[in-house]
């Protein structure tokens, strides 16, 4: 299981599927993945592991986490510019529990997210819960 954290623009309310057809349905999975895939190139997309993570929260008592720490890992949220310095405070608190070299790589590509968020102060962090 994992977490998908994906730094993009502001997103309209998705359109429901239900009544659309399956070549509409296969056109949106399609272009779906192109942006995904195009995220990854960028270095906008990271594929957590939940249960690093998870393990990683509760060795820095994930109550003390402003952000982090409230996170559901298995439903969606939406993150602006103005939660960065709160996220990057908990990373902080983060690298201080982390045990292992699993724990530390997780961190290291979550503070690349952010310096890459601070340069792109106008898009949001959407985290896709599993």
């Amino acid at each position: 299981m994992g977490l998908l954290l994906v730094l993009r623009p502001a997103q309209p309310r998705p359109k429901s599927l239900r009544r659309a057809t399956r070549a509409q349905r296969r056109e949106h999975h399609r272009a779906t993945a192109a942006e995904w895939e195009t995220a990854r190139q960028r270095g906008r997309l990271l594929d957590v592991e939940v249960d690093v993570l998870l393990s990683l929260v509760n060795r820095s008592e994930g109550g003390r986490l402003q952000v982090l720490g409230h996170l559901d890992p298995w439903s969606d949220t939406v993150l602006d510019y103005r939660d960065l310095p709160r996220i990057a405070a908990d990373v902080d608190r983060l690298e201080t529990a982390a045990g292992d070299d699993v724990q530390r790589a997780l961190i290291a590509a979550l503070r690349e997210l952010l310096e890459r968020w601070r340069a792109e102060p106008g898009l949001m962090l959407h985290c896709y819960g599993d």
